[in-house]
């Protein structure tokens, strides 16, 4: 992602999360879907920063992805299964989640089992 592009994300992701903030105090609780700006403007941050808190952005991103998308995705897939009514939002969330998680255990395997046996 160039700077440019960047800083506009981060720009939309920064002012989507006050957009939340204010309508979760004006017109009641906030629903897990309204985290996504917050998921944006920290990947904006990450894909902008160097070093350590490069690192400790892309954290954050997965961190809210991941809790944002199996906390929206649970209970959807559990309706979807007895039959209930589904928030297709929900469930796309969650499968982004599961899917987050799938890629990124695999290359966190494939990058042990490039680095070799582990010293004894």
């Amino acid at each position: 992602m160039s700077r440019s592009w960047g800083r506009a994300v981060l720009v939309v992701g920064i002012v989507g999360v006050v957009v939340n903030g204010i309508d979760g105090v004006v017109s009641g609780p906030l629903t897990w879907s309204d985290a996504f700006p917050l998921f944006l403007a920290a990947v904006a941050g990450a894909e902008l920063s160097t070093g350590r808190r490069r690192r400790v952005l892309r954290a954050a991103a997965a961190a809210v992805l991941l809790t944002v998308g199996f906390a929206a995705g649970v209970p959807a897939a559990a309706h979807l299964v007895t039959g209930g009514p589904v928030d297709v939002l929900d469930l796309m969330l969650g499968v982004l989640a599961l899917l987050y998680a799938a890629v990124g255990t695999a290359a966190l395997l494939a990058r042990r089992r490039a680095s070799g046996p582990a010293p004894a």
